[in-house]
């Protein structure tokens, strides 16, 4: 999720172009309207609504073309049993899917590997949109989110991720989602059991934990050769789930989940693992012979113990994936 921290048309033209070229995006086509009629109810009575990032995200009914930003938020719509109904997703190149998913994912439209452009998202005519954070919707790129809600068009964020409680976000924000996306998405029982599964998951790396000592452990990123912390909310509540300590949580400013960091402040720090995260195999490969070549030093290094994370595994419920992972890394023992 880290490149959301590094890294169009006129509004009006905006609007010419919606309800022009690609008609309305809150409209339903012959084939979303069947899919509608054959769906089972998943409980909602419309119109529907949450709170999200202090926002009301309202739909006047069940969403037939999502869009989705961010793997992790795609195989979330596909746990909940909305393949046919997600008309697209942005930023694959951040992570593989996950097995489970990798056949269904691989059938999602891809409107962009990475960045996604105004139009190319508004050609999409998406009546609903899964993002993992607020930072594109900036008015230049694409457009804000009022915008997109005046357009019939509702986004909802991951709540690790609003600007608010990016700092002190935990894995709670996983249930507090499904639960949202249950009601609004129309798929409340299959939220309720994925919120069950979550947490009875986290319970069981809880009850093997007990009792093992803390790992000493830091997060980090390197993106164009630069060293990044990856620490508090949702990154260091991770960690500490997985039976880790993470020290960078006083490397990054409060309020916010990372920062650039130098090699000599983390050396000083000398963990005992070094959790670094990662888009793809090259950059994986790329990133590990960076660490061992910058600090050889460490303890984490010459013992071997780099644990290599896909950016992915930190955010919903990849990120109950990724503790479990982090947790038999760092105490494959107890497992």
């Amino acid at each position: 999720m880290t490149r959301r921290h590094l890294g169009g048309l006129p509004a009006l033209a905006c609007v010419a172009l919606v309800l022009t070229a690609c008609g309305s995006p809150a409209s339903t086509d012959a084939t979303g309207a069947a899919h509608a009629a054959a769906r089972p109810s998943g409980g909602t009575n419309y119109p529907a609504e949450v709170t999200n990032c202090g926002r009301t995200v309202r739909v006047e009914k069940a969403p037939e073309r999502i869009v989705s930003f961010f793997p992790s938020n795609t195989e979330l719509l596909l746990g909940l049993g909305l393949k046919d109904r997600i008309a697209g997703q942005t930023w694959t190149n951040q992570s593989p899917p996950k097995p489970a998913y990798a056949t269904d994912y691989r059938k999602v439209n891809v409107l962009a590997p990475g960045e996604i452009g105004r139009e190319a998202l508004l050609a999409a005519r998406p009546d609903f949109i899964l993002a993992d954070g607020e930072y594109q919707f900036d008015g230049k790129k694409l457009p804000t989110i009022a915008e997109l809600a005046q357009l019939g068009v509702p986004v909802y964020i991951d709540s690790a991720f609003c600007p608010k409680t990016t700092g002190t976000a935990t894995l709670a924000a996983t249930t507090t989602d499904l639960t949202a996306l249950g009601t609004l998405l129309d798929a409340r029982p299959a939220a309720h059991r994925a919120a069950a599964e979550t947490r009875q998951r986290l319970a069981s790396v809880d009850k093997a934990l007990t009792g093992r000592p803390t790992t000493t452990a830091a997060m980090v990123q390197i993106v164009d050769k630069q060293l990044y912390a990856l620490a508090g909310g949702l990154y260091s509540d991770v960690v500490r789930r997985a039976g880790g300590r993470n020290l960078l949580d006083d490397a990054v400013p409060k309020g916010s989940n990372f920062a650039p960091l130098s090699v000599e402040a983390l050396a000083k720090k000398n963990p005992d693992v070094l959790i670094y995260h990662y888009t793809a195999a090259a950059d994986r490969a790329a990133s590990a012979h960076w660490l061992k070549t910058h600090l050889a030093a460490t303890s984490a290094v010459r013992h071997n113990r780099l644990i290599a994370v896909p950016a992915a595994d930190f955010s919903e419920l990849r990120a109950v994936d990724g503790t479990v992972t982090l947790a038999k890394s760092l105490h494959p023992d107890a497992f």
